[in-house]
């Protein structure tokens, strides 16, 4: 384990902790009576903040729904009727009794899920539910760091309660006995809940809900989550739901028993039992699990932790099962993530970090476990592992074992976030094969920090330095969109490159070096936009009134750029040949574009403009005064307003993206 970036984080239920991610972009760690913390993957690190991940709180809800159930009832008589046992389960379990202690536990946060998408209004979507059962759905910025109530949301534990659950057996009053009183709560009681990974054509959400009587329900919510458009429910036979992970159409499911189910579900269809994985009640509850599937053997992996042990199932395609167990050792798993589709990392409460491996051989699931080694495992313990959405970083977190290292109230509610690589893989490749004309990059946020990490902490330096030298790029042949991306991962690259050595006071002149390389790369990426929106406009028979305002400005704004190239030389002799070349391919290429623009009548502009108006980075035609803002999420570089407009510069179908870096870009519409 190659470590590349650490912090530290706050968690002061260490022993409740449980670190969960849904996609290795987000993580919540839950358990706390305190705080919800929950870390978002983000490339905008810089040298000084050398951590890929925004670290956002939210003070742990203390809101208990089920005491309005509680308080329909007669707890004094049913405390008089109950035998010790029940007595015991009364009093220890505050849901049953909070409405009449004098002191009620703090309240831990049991879990929290991300919604798949964004709201209408750009803000995150996060469910966060405690442990007395409330679900509060939460909203904030890109970027923030506090999350927010999302006060225009669904109340999920209302709708349950007042308008999906069918009236109890018997009225509250009647209530008289424990167990009359468990079932009354626990319908109600929700404690579990996961969102769907859906790309619903409408915007739609899909919320799972697993409740302490077993119950499972999915909820269909409109884009904005303010309204419900449908809803499935099963009731299984397992106790209190406490897992519950999503593949698709699968769904794992373990209650506090132990027991294990995997379901197949739909709104239309429901819920459909697959298979009763693990049906003995140990009462080891499962805290991790993984489903994957393998493309290459046409199949789902199954992993679940239980005490040491690992279990794995695999359901093929032709729904026929192999399983297997593996003893893992120590006293308990600690952690588990996906690696790769039959490729798991288990820790252990030794603090031994292994990579397990499935494969089939003869019918049958078999098992192989290799050592990793990381720094200083003697003093610390992995309590969560995450991998990221393209598994090119893990991110380890760790707390220490030893009492004599944790002397200090500060070093008891510390844990450790270490985020580093298991093997060498080439970002940049992966970011060649992915990056495509109908995705911004922000999509990839881990390939993006990896290269960053790797340049603020010196490694593989020289390979980024002549990483796409701009001698290498061709611009005899007309423009295309595969160069454009070229040069913008050239781009990405230097800016990071250019953090560091203007953070090094002795390299000086590699950062002059590297000025002066950005200042021509951005040249190559205006000139090489212009061409393939001109390019474009050519190709249509009749243009519009924007399209043709557009053609005119992009003109101009080349011929500026082109002539101050000319007017300025440059002090290294290498750039000034590449200057030479350039605008000698582009002479030619813009006297093309301009006698076929001339058949429709475009020229450029006459207009002369201030030397400081601000241009539109799509489009380049001057930018108005206004509060409202289109710009790019991650350069900031700043569009036109009328975001149909800009679409005609494009093909149809084609995203709106930064020309610069491949950023996504947002608009915000500030009212007066």
């Amino acid at each position: 384990f190659q470590q590349l970036s650490k912090d530290e984080l706050r968690q002061d239920a260490i022993h409740d902790f449980i670190c969960q991610s849904v996609n290795g972009q987000q993580i919540a760690m839950l358990g706390s009576k305190t705080e919800l913390i929950t870390l978002e993957l983000t490339s905008k690190l810089s040298i000084n903040k050398n951590f890929p991940y925004v670290i956002s709180t939210r003070l742990t809800s203390q809101l208990r729904p089920l005491d309005k159930l509680a308080e329909q009832v007669d707890l004094q008589g049913i405390y008089e009727r109950s035998n010790v046992l029940e007595l015991q389960q009364l009093s220890l379990e505050s849901v049953y009794s909070g409405v009449c202690s004098l002191e009620v536990p703090a309240a831990k946060e049991i879990t929290a899920s991300w919604a798949p998408r964004n709201l209408p209004n750009g803000k995150a979507l996060l469910a966060s539910l405690n442990s007395y059962g409330s679900l509060e759905l939460l909203c904030k910025g890109e970027e923030l760091v506090n999350w927010q109530p999302y006060k225009q949301g669904l109340d999920i534990n209302a709708c349950l309660m007042e308008t999906l659950l069918p009236p109890f057996s018997k009225s509250a009053a009647k209530i008289g006995s424990f167990k009359s009183y468990q079932e009354f709560m626990h319908r109600c009681w929700i404690t579990m809940c996961v969102w769907r990974p859906t790309n619903n054509t409408d915007g739609s959400l899909e919320l799972l809900l697993g409740t302490a009587a077993g119950s499972l329900w999915l909820l269909k919510l409109d884009a904005e989550a303010k309204q419900l458009l449908g809803h499935a429910t099963l009731n299984t036979d397992l106790d209190r739901i406490s897992l519950m992970r999503i593949k698709e159409e699968l769904l794992l499911v373990a209650d506090q028993e132990g027991r294990l189910n995997l379901y197949k579900f739909s709104l239309e269809e429901g819920f459909c039992l697959i298979k009763q994985l693990w049906q003995k009640a140990d009462r080891l509850g499962l805290q991790a699990a993984c489903i994957t599937y393998d493309p290459l053997e046409q199949c789902h992996y199954i992993v679940c932790c239980k005490a040491a042990h690992l279990l794995c199932w695999c359901l093929k395609d032709n729904n026929s099962w192999l399983e297997t167990r593996l003893h893992v050792g120590g006293i308990k798993i600690t952690a588990l993530c996906e690696l790769e589709y039959n490729n798991f990392a288990v820790a252990t409460a030794r603090g031994q970090l292994y990579s397990i491996n499935l494969s089939q051989h003869s019918g049958q699931l078999g098992t192989s476990m290799q050592r990793i080694s990381y720094e200083d495992s003697e003093n610390f313990n992995i309590i969560g592992l995450v991998n990221s959405l393209h598994r090119n970083f893990l991110t380890v977190l760790l707390t220490r074992t030893k009492e004599y290292l944790v002397n200090t109230a500060h070093l008891r509610v510390q844990v450790i976030a270490s985020v580093g690589k298991l093997y060498d893989s080439s970002p940049l490749q992966q970011l060649t094969k992915l990056m495509n004309p109908l995705e911004p990059i922000n999509m990839y946020p881990d390939l993006l920090a990896d290269i960053r990490m790797h340049i603020f902490n010196e490694q593989q330096l020289e390979f980024y330095v002549n990483y796409a030298p701009l001698d290498s790029f061709n611009f005899e042949d007309l423009a295309t969109v595969e160069q454009l991306h070229q040069l913008q991962l050239k781009y990405h690259v230097l800016q990071a490159l250019r953090q560091l050595q203007a953070q090094q006071s002795l390299h000086a002149l590699m950062l002059r070096n590297t000025q002066h390389e950005l200042e021509l790369l951005l040249v190559m990426l205006s000139l090489t936009h212009i061409r393939l929106r001109l390019q474009y406009l050519n190709s249509l028979s009749t243009l519009t009134a924007f399209q043709t305002r557009a053609a005119s400005a992009q003109l101009t704004a080349a011929g500026n750029i082109k002539n101050k190239l000319a007017e300025h030389s440059l002090p290294e002799p290498a750039f000034n040949v590449i200057v030479a070349m350039l605008l000698a391919h582009m002479e030619l290429h813009f006297e093309t574009l301009e006698e076929q623009l001339l058949k429709q009548r475009i020229t450029e502009t006459t207009t002369e403009l201030p030397e400081d108006a601000e241009l539109c980075s799509i489009s380049y035609l001057p930018l108005t005064f206004s509060l409202s803002r289109h710009y790019c999420t991650l350069c900031g570089r700043q569009a036109w307003l009328q975001v149909e407009e800009l679409q005609q510069l494009y093909p149809p179908g084609r995203m709106l993206l930064c020309p610069c870096c491949h950023g996504r870009y947002t608009l915000e519409i500030c009212d007066a």
